[in-house]
């Protein structure tokens, strides 16, 4: 019976990392709408995210690994270069993988790429650095906005750390019944709550619980248990869910 009423807090469960539009996300000035997403791609995919270690104007070798957290420009002749398959979102804005981030550091590593990547750099270029400067600058956006969200950058890192791993779109949540019986309670309260500041005190509590699956998350990755953090994850999301309910409750009617 609880799992049934937990649906209307959460009618999607499968985990996706699907980042908002740039032009909301974008700490600066917004750069791009076009869509460019890479993250983890098929091992034969070309296109849109190069996967070629040469540049493609005058065939320098690119950096690798680690070092290509800067390598959106050929060291050799300075053109920009397309979208790089081999670069996780991490690398892609130079920041250590890992869970806990600074948010601080996160947006102005964005601030740096927008201005570097920013179409109104590549006007008199050719029409392939034109379009490679809008698939970066999305690229650069959509990383933003999957790193910038504990949730989104919990289940992006939990991607990398256990790629092909089973069960990330499973719907239970461990099955725990306190937790289950939690958010149904504070699930009808915000139901019943009138008034801003009845629904203030179960934001407050929501809030709560958020930031206590974030410390247990961070915890799981640093400790090298991944997969420890999968449950809390499939709960953070729960909370996530009943969170943006609230938000839409204290928007004016």
């Amino acid at each position: 019976m609880l799992r049934g009423l937990l649906r209307r807090v959460a009618l999607t469960v499968t985990f996706r990392v699907q980042a908002p539009s740039p032009r909301a996300l974008s700490p600066g000035t917004p750069l791009s709408s076009r869509a460019a997403a890479c993250p983890l791609p098929p091992a034969g995919r070309r296109g849109l995210c190069s996967g070629s270690s040469g540049c493609w104007r005058c065939g320098a070798e690119r950096a690798s690994g680690e070092q290509e957290a800067a390598a959106f420009f050929c060291p050799s002749c300075r053109a920009l270069q397309p979208p790089d398959r081999r670069r996780d979102y991490f690398q892609l804005l130079g920041l250590q993988r890992r869970y806990r981030l600074d948010a601080e550091q996160l947006r102005r590593s964005v601030r740096r790429l927008q201005r570097e990547l920013h179409p109104d750099n590549f006007s008199r270029g050719s029409e392939d650095e034109r379009r490679f400067s809008e698939e970066q600058s999305a690229l650069v956006n959509e990383a933003y906005g999957t790193l910038l969200r504990p949730l989104s950058r919990g289940v992006y890192l939990l991607r990398l750390e256990l790629p092909g791993e089973a069960g990330l779109g499973e719907a239970d949540s461990g099955e725990d019944p306190t937790f289950l019986a939690a958010v149904l309670r504070l699930n009808e309260r915000l139901e019943e709550a009138r008034g801003p500041e009845e629904i203030g005190q179960v934001s407050e509590e929501v809030e709560a619980r958020l930031r206590e699956l974030d410390g247990e998350v961070a915890r799981a990755f640093e400790g090298g248990r991944p997969r420890d953090a999968l449950p809390l994850l499939k709960q953070m999301r729960y909370w996530s869910s009943l969170g943006d309910r609230i938000k839409e409750r204290l928007l004016p009617r």
